[in-house]
């Protein structure tokens, strides 16, 4: 394990009889960068994708400087701020499989290898202690809000933790406190027949939680 809770090796889902799919690697790293004082964590599903898997060398690809995800965060948060936040994004799965989850059954698909995998994010939470944290999709929100000391307090789904009025949920992991939302990322943002206003309200309390004008 490396100081920050990622995992160097690991073989807990090779050898266990839960876990389906043995043909994994840890083949990407957590992305990291250094800013100011204002510490936000990003945390997404894995790090599989559908064409060109080879491509991933670090969570949600943030690496890339036109990369499709970083752009639209720049665009949520405004460049020039999110480009000084201290950043560390990481996934509730580590490892890459030979095909995306959803392809073998998506969220209870996934359920034991987040187990075994559970450990080293908590760690990573510990480790950075951030004072915000997103998370991106249905499973990373339903997986990573079940650690929670107070999960009993947020909705499993992200359409329960929304809610009616957007506000940051007050999380707990151990000593460690943040604010958390499932973010209405990208895909989200493309069925406002499901979110309606919640997406400028969304907007609206980020800017709120990150102090920005």
């Amino acid at each position: 394990m490396k100081e920050n809770g990622y995992p160097q090796t690991c073989n807990k889902c090779i050898s266990s009889n839960d876990c389906l799919e043995k043909m994994v690697a840890l083949n990407v790293e957590p992305f990291y960068q250094q800013g100011n004082d204002y510490r936000l964590m990003l945390i997404g599903q894995d790090p599989t994708i559908f064409v060109e898997k080879e491509r991933v060398k670090q969570v949600l690809m943030l690496d890339e400087p036109n990369g499709q995800l970083r752009r639209w965060l720049e665009n949520l948060f405004g460049k020039e701020i999110f480009n000084n936040f201290t950043i560390y994004a990481t996934n509730v799965v580590k490892c890459t499989f030979p095909k995306p989850p959803s392809t073998y059954g998506g969220k209870h698909f996934l359920k034991p290898y987040f187990e075994n995998c559970k450990n080293y994010l908590e760690q990573e939470v510990l480790y950075f202690r951030p004072n915000l944290i997103l998370s991106f999709g249905e499973p990373a929100h339903r997986y990573f809000s079940s650690m929670f000391d107070n999960s009993n307090e947020i909705g499993s789904t992200m359409q329960s933790a929304l809610g009616n009025e957007m506000k940051f949920f007050k999380a707990k992991i151990k000593d460690c406190e943040f604010s958390y939302s499932p973010s209405l990322h990208i895909k989200t943002f493309r069925v406002a027949e499901t979110y309606g206003k919640r997406i400028e309200n969304f907007k609206y309390a980020l800017k709120s939680e990150t102090r920005i004008n």
